[in-house]
């Protein structure tokens, strides 16, 4: 059974604001650039969305998800290796190489600079996917402080995410990325 047509609209409301994240910032994106993106009228739009922190609202909480989700589907696959080092250098390479790193970072500078509501959703997601992560990280080193490693690969991945996006000539980002996995392996 095909979505309804109001669920295609506002995914395809969605996935326009996002493409055009990735060409510039969400500050410089109009709704009438997303409407002309999604191919919709400015009206359809507005009867889906009223405002551009409205869309931001709803690209955090579907990002963010995916991440989580994606994160579950690979450590729950039992026909993949997903010892401890490879849990976090999965967890690195995604939090780094995912091509909605630049999102990410917005979302971090707009809830740091007092949206709220972002902050709140943010902070919501971080304390799931830290739970998640503190727990299949136990799993896997029993006596470890999951929680602690969860925290510490969490606030690595968004340094090195940092750094990524700045295009720092001066970190091997894979290298790095390998020997942190070892160095939390370790503790």
């Amino acid at each position: 059974m095909a979505a309804p047509l109001g669920t295609q609209i506002r995914e395809r409301i969605l996935e326009s604001a996002a493409a055009l994240m990735e060409e510039r910032s969400f500050f410089d994106i109009s709704l009438a650039d997303i409407a002309r993106a999604a191919r919709i009228s400015k009206g359809t739009l507005y009867y889906y969305y009223n405002s551009r922190d409205a869309i931001l609202f709803d690209l955090t909480d579907r990002y963010l998800q995916k991440l989580s989700d994606d994160l579950l589907v690979w450590v729950d696959n039992e026909e993949k290796d997903t010892s401890l080092p490879r849990l976090l250098r999965y967890t690195f390479s995604r939090g780094v190489y995912d091509k909605s790193g630049s999102m990410r970072l917005f979302l971090i500078a707009e809830a740091v600079s007092g949206k709220g509501d972002v902050r709140d959703k943010l902070l919501e997601k971080y304390a799931h996917f830290k739970n998640v992560l503190a727990q299949k990280i136990a799993a896997r080193k029993p006596g470890a402080d999951g929680e602690y490693l969860a925290w510490l690969t969490l606030t690595v991945m968004d340094g090195m995410l940092v750094q990524s996006q700045l295009k720092n000539p001066a970190l091997d980002t894979d290298a790095f990325i390998e020997a942190t996995a070892r160095l939390i392996t370790e503790c």
